[in-house]
């Protein structure tokens, strides 16, 4: 029976096991908020990161995976809540279940080999797909990028739009989670959120994207700005990216800031994030009075 080693590494310790096929990690003992698992232990390649390895590892928020790497097993990042970014191998992998289950901070997935503009909004996009998107098939680092990957996966977030809010509603109750959010009006607020988070990361990210598609993602948006029944689109944008400039302009973009709410928008800004309350300023300043400056002429004539 083979017998598990340890080797330091900056930040803490991980366990490994030797095989003829290389080097498996099969856990660690590290505090670190950054950690690198090394290419090679002992001049031997790590191509396998083991089930459970890092497991519920809270206060790890990057990861760097090694060249090597072609399997990682069920649950290897399992609830680690604050893993933000992971660099990866561009290759498909053999990929276990449930490997960033519950990882609700996950936001970018990015490969080893440099990070050009372009790897980096389609880091951003796979980066989704694990808890936002919840689609295996989407999961292949090798194809993040293509043509048909980016067709793909906005054919999914299509699909998702396209769900009613209330899906899945009676699943969680059934599975007692009822608990967790058992007031119809909280899931579909939550809902309407999740899909308003897609809309702006595909607008943030527009790598591959048809201009149908743009259209169809800002008139989500349109529908769920300031004023209208939902505002999830204010929310995400104000509560979670309030000091984004990018996500601003994406909102923006759309024709989420209208004479209508412009008011109403400043005013829950309160005295919070004044760059982005002056970029708004100098939005409509510079477009939405322009525009009404022309459309009064128009009228004139």
């Amino acid at each position: 029976m083979l017998k598990e080693k340890e080797w330091e590494i900056e930040g803490g310790k991980l366990t490994y096991l030797e095989g003829e096929d290389g080097i498996t990690v099969t856990g660690c003992k590290v505090n670190a908020s950054r950690v690198a698992v090394p290419d090679e232990i002992g001049k031997i390649p790590v191509t396998r990161i083991d089930r459970k390895a890092f497991l519920s590892r809270k206060q790890l928020k990057e990861i760097r995976l090694p060249k090597g790497l072609l399997e990682i097993g069920d649950w290897a990042f399992a609830y680690c809540s604050g893993l933000t970014f992971v660099w990866m191998p561009r290759r498909n992998l053999s990929m276990g279940k449930g490997v960033f289950k519950d990882c609700q901070a996950l936001s970018g997935i990015f490969p080893l080999e440099g990070e050009t503009a372009r790897d980096r909004q389609c880091g951003m996009l796979l980066g989704s797909v694990p808890m936002k998107l919840e689609t295996e098939y989407l999961f292949t680092p090798g194809d993040v990028g293509s043509g048909q990957w980016l067709c793909a996966y906005d054919a999914k977030v299509h699909t998702f739009l396209e769900q009613p809010d209330e899906d899945g509603y009676s699943k969680m109750v059934y599975c007692g989670e009822e608990d967790i959010m058992s007031n119809m009006d909280l899931y579909l607020a939550e809902r309407r959120r999740e899909k308003a988070r897609l809309c702006l990361l595909r607008l943030i990210n527009p790598v591959g994207l048809s201009e149908n598609f743009r259209q169809e993602l800002e008139g989500y948006l349109r529908e769920h700005t300031k004023g209208c029944d939902s505002q999830a689109a204010w929310e995400v944008v104000f509560f979670e990216h309030g000091s984004e400039q990018e996500y601003y302009e994406a909102f923006t973009g759309a024709g989420c800031v209208t004479e209508e709410n412009y008011d109403r928008i400043l005013s829950d800004m309160g005295e919070r994030y004044p760059e982005m309350k002056g970029f708004l300023m100098r939005y409509r300043s510079e477009k939405m009075e322009q525009t009404d400056f022309f459309a009064a002429l128009t009228l004139d004539l």
